[in-house]
């Protein structure tokens, strides 16, 4: 039978995940995609580097080019990945890629023909976000 302890801090915890993200968190900024006719809306494909031993064994997706930004997702070495656009500062990638178990690749995620006119958010059936430039390298593109 549980105790009141623990009925207390289960009765807390929608209270915990229902908390909004940090006060100094930055804004989501959207992946964009496109912007340069002719040529396909997300230009290069990559892939997280083999992460080494004794870290967090992930890559963190944010929904910003911040280490502050709202952590999106958690991704291992050699996931594959579109790469959509570089943040300002060069140190970030906007990134769209496929759920890990939806079946699709890469390629499925709708970035990877001719999207002309000015550059837009991302919108399609993949996931996206943001990963720190160091953690990637490019495979085709």
């Amino acid at each position: 039978m549980p105790t009141m302890r623990r009925l207390s801090i289960l009765a807390c915890l929608p209270l915990v995940l229902a908390l909004p993200a940090r006060a100094d968190a930055p804004a989501a900024v959207p992946v964009m995609v496109g912007g340069q006719d002719g040529l396909d809306a997300c230009p290069s494909f990559g892939a997280i580097i083999p992460l080494r031993k004794g870290g967090d064994g992930f890559v963190a997706v944010r929904a910003a080019p911040s280490v502050k930004a709202r952590l999106l997702d958690r991704l291992k070495s050699g996931r594959e990945l579109v790469l959509c656009q570089t943040s300002a500062d060069g140190k970030w990638i906007g990134v769209v890629y496929p759920e890990p178990f939806g079946g699709m690749g890469p390629g499925d995620c709708g970035v990877s023909s001719a999207a002309d006119g000015p550059p837009r958010p991302y919108e399609g059936d993949c996931l996206s976000g943001w990963v720190y430039a160091a953690y990637v390298t490019v495979t085709a593109g």
